[in-house]
């Protein structure tokens, strides 16, 4: 017999079709709107995906293909995504998510979760995402990190800022220069880092 007729079960069992991306999408909307409306908090959120993995007998594997094919849906590169996050050393494919099934866990595993649970459940309400760019100068003059959240920009320095510098002001300028309006510029001197 030809191995061409060998059916894989597992990639039938793992194929995605687009009424599970539709399912899908369904859901989460349903329940990003509780998380927004505070109903929901974020812990219970990422309990409600399990419980859906679990309800649907949704595999691992075929819950990333259905989230790649979510992405996709609305332009998104699961490539890029996957790219982006490994610039901040998380690698997708060392994920497993299985290993989030309490039945699978041990008991120092159970209580970093409870401790993150219990750090969104109180203050969940107070968190809000950002998505901001970071840039850096570090020259003659200056040793500083720039956090730029839209029209406010955020210059963080353990050394006194000095604001003559010209690469600074070409920076801000031509960050300036895109809104065709002003900016507001925080400055952090003197910042002090410690371990906690």
């Amino acid at each position: 017999m030809s191995d061409d007729r060998i059916i894989d079960f597992n990639e039938l069992k793992n194929k995605v079709k687009d009424t599970d991306v539709d399912k899908f999408e369904q859901y989460i909307y349903n329940l990003y709107f509780s998380v927004m409306d505070g109903s929901m908090s974020m812990s219970e959120f990422s309990r409600k995906i399990f419980d859906y993995m679990n309800d649907n007998n949704i595999s691992q594997e075929k819950f990333m293909n259905i989230q790649k094919k979510f992405m996709e849906r609305y332009g998104m590169d699961s490539q890029e995504i996957e790219k982006q996050l490994k610039n901040f050393g998380i690698d997708p494919s060392t994920i497993n998510m299985g290993n989030l099934d309490p039945s699978n866990m041990n008991e120092d595993q159970l209580n970093n979760i409870r401790k993150a649970a219990g750090f969104y459940e109180r203050y969940g309400s107070k968190i809000q995402p950002k998505s901001c760019i970071y840039a850096t100068i570090k020259n003659d003059v200056n040793d500083i990190t720039i956090m730029i959240d839209q029209d406010k920009v955020m210059l963080y320095s353990n050394k006194k800022i000095n604001l003559v510098d010209a690469e600074l002001n070409e920076f801000l300028l031509s960050y300036k220069n895109m809104f065709n309006n002003k900016i507001r510029v925080v400055l952090c001197e003197n910042c002090t880092e410690y371990d906690y």
